[in-house]
């Protein structure tokens, strides 16, 4: 269970310090994972949890910000997706042309969709969803300068948050356990070192474009055999350095995205990239449904191989905020083929209800490439979402 003392004395103290005013809202969703094999570790094959996700929001005097929210979840089968989070609780001060916010908050960077090379503030939730898109609250002070050349924020990230990892019971997950309670780290300073970043952000008409620098530990650790269990991997977590790119062109209904960095500290200095377009039919066949197109390429100097991704977005501009994701993650070289749907819509306007799919194929098994997805091939799954807001 990813928990922290001070993080849940900050939740309940946090409740006493609320201005009275506070906006108060949140969700409650209930989701099942129904696996379609036997787990390859005689894993069961139906997975269910709860979460619980307040949130609250107040404009203070003298131009401050007060933002709070926290994640809950517990699951039926594995510990280790238990949860007790705080993903933001910060003020923020603004003032002519800069803001300084301090606290703990998710900070995203990026543009393209299938895989965030840039985005390195926080640290991963592997446990809430294989697409790694969920984040972990990061404490932090954070200093916004605005610019007529463009935007400059300045991070000073207090502390670190180690990744979470699925346990025995869990699915989605490497045939050797994580032993997450004996991580180690190459800074003597292990998870109380203050990390820095600096991103300068700027557009030129059609034209987005930032480019960041990251010092410190890395978010992303090397797994190496554990000298205290067996048969377990612990996670090491080195000191880097990362420079990242982002760009985005727009063209009429064309979109091209760019994301690129180079890293130093684990390992070779190695870069990797992600590049590609999304393309939006609007109005298609007269209607109001808008269709967009997404082919995008990966690259990572670690790697052999240079999987891509083509997928659809298909966007209903209903009232019940209707869509449907769909993609195939393809790679020649190991043969493999990963393929996922996403589709969610409004039940009224206090609850919606999503659906996700994944699919992974092995074409061949025996062809001596290294497989991106052979630890989950028993893994295809079916996830349905039931989420009821609440304070709106």
């Amino acid at each position: 269970m990813q928990s922290n003392a001070k993080y849940l004395a900050l939740f309940i103290i946090s409740f006493f310090l609320l201005p009275i005013k506070a906006e108060f809202i949140g969700e409650i969703s209930l989701d099942n994972r129904h696996f379609f094999n036997d787990g390859a570790l005689g894993q069961d094959n139906n997975h269910s949890s709860i979460s619980f996700s307040p949130e609250i929001f107040e404009n203070l005097e003298d131009d401050r910000i007060f933002h709070f929210k926290a994640k809950l979840r517990d699951d039926n089968k594995d510990t280790e997706r238990n949860l007790v989070d705080i993903q933001e609780l910060y003020f923020i001060e603004i003032g002519e042309s800069k803001e300084i916010k301090y606290g703990i908050s998710k900070e995203f960077w990026g543009v393209t969709e299938t895989s965030h090379r840039v985005d390195i503030i926080n640290q991963t939730d592997t446990t809430e969803s294989f697409d790694g898109e969920d984040k972990l609250g990061q404490p932090m002070v954070k200093i916004s300068l605005e610019k007529n050349w463009g935007n400059i924020d300045l991070y000073a990230l207090l502390s670190f948050r180690e990744r979470t990892y699925s346990g025995d019971k869990g699915r989605l997950r490497l045939p050797l356990l994580i032993d997450t309670e004996n991580p180690i780290y190459e800074s003597s300073a292990k998870n109380k070192r203050t990390d820095f970043a600096i991103r300068w952000s700027h557009y030129f008409d059609e034209f987005e474009v930032a480019l960041s620098h990251f010092s410190g530990t890395s978010r992303e650790p090397r797994l190496i055999p554990s000298a205290k269990k067996f048969n377990h991997l612990t996670p090491y977590y080195e000191k880097i350095n990362q420079t990242g790119l982002e760009a985005l062109y727009l063209i009429g209904g064309l979109a091209l995205k760019l994301e690129a960095i180079r890293r130093s500290g684990q390992g070779d200095t190695f870069s990797a990239a992600t590049a590609g377009f999304e393309y939006t039919q609007v109005g298609i066949a007269d209607s109001r449904i808008d269709l967009g197109w997404i082919l995008e390429a990966n690259h990572d100097d670690r790697l052999s191989s240079s999987p891509f991704v083509v997928g659809t977005r298909l966007t209903f501009n209903d009232s019940y905020d209707s869509q449907i994701l769909s993609g195939m993650f393809i790679n020649e070289k190991t043969e493999e083929i990963g393929m996922l749907i996403e589709a969610s819509r409004r039940i009224a306007s206090c609850c919606m209800i999503s659906l996700e799919a994944m699919y992974f194929d092995d074409t061949n098994e025996d062809n001596g490439e290294i497989k991106l997805f052979g630890p989950f091939k028993e893994d295809d799954f079916m996830r349905i979402e039931f989420i009821y807001y609440f304070g709106e």
